[in-house]
């Protein structure tokens, strides 16, 4: 175990041999392409995972929904600059919808009765068994919706005062991100964590180092922290129990 950074205000453990396990969840945004009531094609900032489920928000002046779906493709997706809201989304994926309520159905087919580019043609909705109901409509738009994803990372050193992670995904500076830590004998951290800084990783090009400061932690997650800092202090000194 290697003490690292003596001029910070904590000091800091590495902590690369340890089975932590982190967790960050939040909102991106996302532009949707076309659209049906099985599922979207969308585009995003960020690769997302094929096989896993993620909650899409989609909404309007006349309608809130949250859907959840499973990515069935993903590609990478290099920007046209034809439109403004995806100067900065880097991927494609295809997402099949779990099982909608009748009123989710119903929304989603009002949502996309008014924005497909034909206005004259009647969205009705198909029956699950019907031969339409995996047509997807393409929108007079790409309509922006949110989408929430949970990362998992790893832990690269840590301290009373934040921590390095290791991502695949750059995050811009002062960003906040609810957060959990998975840590040894059933220790479980949350909080939220402030990205102090973002620089691609020596290890592994396609990755990044992430700086993130502890704020917003719960004092029962606090004490648990001390304590496991506290072990490292006294193994580092050589006190093993």
């Amino acid at each position: 175990m290697i003490p690292s950074g003596n001029r910070r205000r904590h000091r800091r453990f590495s902590v690369d041999f340890m089975e932590i396990e982190g967790r960050a969840s939040f909102t991106s945004d996302i532009a949707i392409r076309d659209l049906s009531v099985a599922g979207a094609s969308i585009v995003t900032d960020r690769r997302l995972v094929k096989g896993s489920e993620y909650s899409l928000n989609i909404s309007d002046r006349d309608m809130d929904i949250t859907v959840n779906g499973i990515v069935k493709w993903s590609s990478v997706l290099y920007p046209t600059g034809s439109h403004p809201d995806e100067a900065r989304m880097r991927y494609a994926a295809g997402m099949q919808f779990s099982l909608l309520s009748d009123d989710e159905m119903q929304a989603l087919a009002r949502f996309i009765e008014r924005h497909f580019i034909d206005r004259h043609t009647v969205v009705t909705i198909p029956e699950v068994s019907g031969s339409r109901f995996r047509i997807r409509f393409h929108l007079d738009h790409q309509e922006i919706a949110m989408m929430k994803v949970d990362e998992t990372y790893r832990i690269k050193q840590i301290s009373m005062g934040g921590m390095s992670i290791e991502s695949d995904h750059a995050f811009e500076r002062e960003t906040r991100l609810h957060m959990e830590l998975a840590m040894p004998e059933n220790i479980s951290l949350d909080f939220v964590g402030r990205v102090t800084s973002c620089m691609p990783s020596s290890e592994k090009p396609t990755h990044f180092d992430i700086g993130i400061e502890f704020r917003k932690m719960p004092e029962q997650s606090r004490t648990k922290l001390k304590e496991f800092i506290r072990r490292l202090y006294l193994e580092d000194a050589g006190f093993t129990s």
